[in-house]
């Protein structure tokens, strides 16, 4: 049987974070990080995770400098 080689040899960025991920990418604390992510539009749940999108913070972020 063949087989197929996966040439792809890089790393693989998640887009969505956990809690844990969430706070590291912000450096904030839990309580802060999960307000903030809540209000820029970021937290997506998919089953019983909450899971957190990394362009919806990105584009938050950016929105925070401009202004």
């Amino acid at each position: 049987m063949n087989r197929r080689k996966n040439e792809f040899t890089g790393t693989v960025e998640p887009r969505m974070l956990d809690v844990s991920g969430l706070c590291i990418y912000l450096n904030m604390g839990r309580n802060r990080a999960v307000e903030f992510a809540r209000d820029a539009g970021a937290e997506k749940r998919i089953g019983r995770r909450c899971l957190y999108d990394k362009r919806t913070l990105d584009k938050a972020l950016d929105d925070l400098t401009e202004a």
